[in-house]
């Protein structure tokens, strides 16, 4: 296998890290070495945030009109969707996720490019007519400068575009810190974005880890906001250091989702749902259905068929067509899920389906865990509070529609929720209790470009996609501009 060779994008071009040295990426599903990436400094930091400076500044992209930037980002979306199957490839090694997935990923972002091109034409002002005689109010929405992005290794391509082309839609220029994991498709694009005719220095990427680039990043006195899609814990080390500057921030963080099926439910329906939902991307999701609260009536029924279809996903290496699973992205997460499945036994939840490594064959050199379920399991376990991220779904019962919004609102998150019923009312009334940022009705994970996502409590602050995810990176400024006459509130002392 070639093993392939990054260094940082910086000021339109590839430009070798300062210090030289390199961090090389191992295939988390059978160990063989797949990419060298530039080992980033503060030093290397420091030049991709100078040069995002001058773009914003004396660039053309700021000043640009808005037909002319949409024009720019679809032919780098023309060019991604050629491009598809070769990042996609990067992306299913890197990041350990089945080929198809990846596909699907690219897909999807290059939606979320058009879309954000599409919206970028939209972005206006406002005039009031009515302040006085002689007056004229303007309200109008402005770039907000530089913007630094740290993106995380489960949804490499899609966690990026939920950010990058709004933010350049909006007239900022960007610089993106990727997992030190996961960082050969946002170099790739980098370049694909130059060939499209993105100005220099709107878009640069410095590779290397959260305490060298990250931590760079977000003290940097020019970078003047922070997109984070990580951990709830680093996210709130981020706020607190952006803190200290005001820097404004935007946090996509973590969550503990619930799968909600009542006995009305087209359960069939349901049980393709959950199963989606805990196992897509091995469960490492921030929105997984990591928790399925059944009512009582039903639960013995569902969860054999859905222990039944459990049995039939196939974990397979990133390149097999067949998969449905594949690695988790590293030893420690894989160490991590597994420290969760002995908590769970140890707990006094039942084992369903599940609960160890996938080793056979071809699986025996890689981070593979079996799609494992536990039933009997109460509020009050860490399997049922904490997030695993990672193909493990738990199990607990319900009698009523008060206790079952209660127990999927009893948890510190709040990104996403889904909802299984026939009836109307039942749907609308109990989606407008769940506290999260999205609510799925009788499917999961399934949503739209114009849809926004974010999170409550402690999964995040600010959304992505949608007219919301292009405000996020604006500046709301009013402008009160007298007519005609002089101003007379001061005396005149000539």
């Amino acid at each position: 296998m070639t093993v392939r060779s990054y260094v940082h994008f910086i000021d339109g071009a590839e430009r070798p890290g300062a210090s030289g040295e390199t961090i090389r990426r191992h295939s988390p599903a059978h160990g063989a070495a797949l990419a060298d990436f530039a080992a980033g400094t503060a030093e290397d930091l420091d030049a991709a945030v100078r040069a995002a400076r001058e773009a914003f500044e004396h660039g053309p992209w700021r000043q640009m009109p808005a037909t002319q930037k949409a024009a720019i980002l679809n032919a780098w979306g023309d060019l991604i969707a050629a491009d598809l199957e070769r990042l996609a490839v990067i992306e299913a090694e890197e990041s350990g996720k089945p080929i198809r997935f990846a596909r699907g990923e690219i897909e999807h972002s290059v939606s979320m490019l058009r879309y954000a091109a599409a919206l970028g034409m939209q972005l206006h002002g406002e005039a009031f007519e009515n302040v006085g005689p002689q007056a004229l109010g303007l309200v109008s929405r402005e770039p907000r400068g530089v913007v630094g992005m740290i993106v995380p290794w489960n949804f490499p391509m899609v966690t990026l575009f939920q950010k990058l082309p709004y933010a350049l839609a909006a007239g900022c220029s960007v610089v993106v810190k990727p997992s030190e994991l996961t960082s050969g498709t946002a170099l790739e694009v980098a370049k694909l974005a130059i060939r499209a005719g993105l100005p220099k220095g709107v878009y640069n990427v410095v590779t290397g880890t959260g305490g060298a680039v990250g931590e760079a990043m977000t003290r940097h006195p020019e970078v003047d906001m922070i997109s984070f899609t990580g951990s709830t814990k680093v996210g709130k080390a981020i706020a607190r250091t952006c803190a200290d500057s005001v820097k404004r921030v935007a946090l996509e963080l973590g969550g503990k989702a619930a799968n909600v099926v009542f006995a009305d439910a087209d359960l069939d329906a349901a049980v393709d749902g959950v199963l989606f939902g805990y196992v897509l991307n091995q469960g490492e999701e921030c929105v997984c259905g990591a928790r399925l609260l059944i009512e009582e009536s039903v639960a013995d029924a569902f969860v054999s068929r859905l222990v039944e279809r459990t049995r039939k996903i196939r974990t397979g290496l990133p390149l097999d067509e067949d998969a449905d699973q594949a690695a988790m992205i590293h030893e420690a997460q894989f160490d991590q899920v597994m420290d969760y499945l002995e908590i769970g036994k140890a707990e006094g939840a039942t084992v369903a389906v599940g609960g160890g490594r996938a080793e056979e064959g071809a699986l025996a050199k890689g981070y593979f865990v079996m799609p494992t379920i536990f039933t009997d399991v109460s509020p009050d376990m860490r399997i049922f509070r904490e997030e695993i991220f990672g193909p493990v779904l738990t199990v607990t019962t319900f009698k009523t529609v008060d206790e079952a919004v209660t127990l999927a609102n009893d948890t510190v998150y709040g990104l996403g929720n889904g909802l299984w019923t026939k009836d109307l009312d039942k749907a609308i009334l109990v989606a407008r209790r769940l506290r999260s940022g999205t609510v799925f009705v009788n499917t999961f994970l399934e949503t739209s470009v114009q849809m926004p996502f974010g999170g409550f409590k402690q999964s995040g602050i600010g959304r992505e996609n949608g007219i919301d995810g292009l405000l996020e990176y604006t500046e709301v400024k009013s402008t009160f501009i007298k007519l005609g006459e002089r101003n007379a509130v001061l005396p005149h002392t000539v």
